[in-house]
């Protein structure tokens, strides 16, 4: 622990970051974050630097020198201060080095959080630790990026990163950091959107990084390959809950910044899918029967815009539960 707490001259300046162009995971560039979709539809799709339709890559003031990173992948937290930027994800390799220089805007890059595994939020990690940030995560997600991976509800292999990308700390409990005038709360919850999940609590900013474990506004997608389900993921919602005051902002691991209110909304909708699937389940209904009753179907209109539509969702996440054990 004692390394992550001596930030001092092992940062990332702006010139630095605008001088890499190429980052390398496991030596494989992946492609973006249409990636989580079919195979048919990651091989037809352009990356999405290349994309006229990929959203920009933007930075929001939360307020202070905290900001919000969107359209590098997974939404990625920025915050500043004399212990050098501390960093919530890292977005998509592809897009590693524009992220690394959006960041470096601020100041030297001292920290990076994985709030778990997946390509999309760890996919600037080699090019950030080369940088001299330093990268703490979760154990489980340390052990999914040192090996190869295989995604079985989109068919995907992810090859094992480059070692400079893997978690130097890791933990399985509770952790608290004292940094940039700020409490960092990082809370790992039993296995939901992967077995490696965690929550980045920023308890006097009253921010909250909630990883893949909220997606506002779309349908999630749920790892059961690495241990996810939606009964993780209900009751990571309600830690997630517990953890917020009125006036939380909530940064999803994709969609816009969220309130508690959206937060409530989400519970709700991820309840209702696992009573109806439990009750399929327990009918004997195959995963191609559930799909076809369409039982999400009233939701298609709030949540099926993002990149897991609904029949994705509906297949994906019953199969999770009929797996879980």
């Amino acid at each position: 622990m004692s390394q992550i707490f001596s930030l001092q001259g092992s940062g990332f300046t702006r010139r630095e970051a605008l001088r890499t162009v190429v980052l390398t995971l496991g030596g494989t560039a992946l492609p973006g974050v249409l990636s989580f979709l079919s195979p048919g539809a990651r091989a037809a799709s352009p990356s999405p630097s290349a994309s006229p339709s990929a959203p920009p890559m933007v930075s929001n003031s939360l307020g202070g020198k905290f900001s919000l990173i969107t359209g590098a992948g997974g939404n990625i937290a920025v915050l500043g201060g004399d212990d050098g930027v501390i960093v919530i994800d890292s977005g998509l390799p592809n897009l590693a080095a524009r992220t690394a220089a959006e960041i470096a805007k601020s100041d030297r890059i001292a920290l990076l959080v994985n709030t778990h595994w997946h390509p999309d939020h760890v996919g600037g990690n080699d090019l950030l630790a080369q940088a001299g940030a330093q990268i703490m995560a979760h154990e489980n997600c340390r052990k999914r990026l040192s090996t190869d991976q295989f995604i079985e509800a989109l068919d995907m292999k992810v090859p094992a990163s480059a070692a400079t990308a893997w978690p130097r700390v890791t933990f399985a409990s509770e952790t608290t950091l004292h940094l940039n005038g700020d409490e960092i709360r990082l809370v790992p919850v039993p296995p939901a959107h992967t077995d490696g999940d965690i929550f980045v609590h920023f308890e006097k900013a009253d921010v909250i990084h909630a990883g893949d474990l909220f997606f506002n506004g779309r349908y999630p997608f749920i790892d059961y390959s690495t241990g996810g389900w939606l009964g993780g993921m209900i009751a990571a919602t309600k830690t997630l809950s517990g953890m917020t005051t009125p006036k939380t902002r909530i940064i999803p691991g994709h969609g816009p910044l969220a309130t508690p209110e959206d937060l409530r909304g989400y519970l709700a909708f991820l309840e209702t899918m696992l009573e109806r699937f439990t009750k399929l389940k327990n009918e004997g209904k195959t995963v191609d029967e559930v799909v076809a009753a369409a039982p999400a179907k009233e939701f298609d209109e709030k949540l099926g815009k993002g990149f897991m539509k609904p029949e994705q969702f509906v297949r994906i996440a019953y199969t999770g539960l009929l797996k879980h054990r």
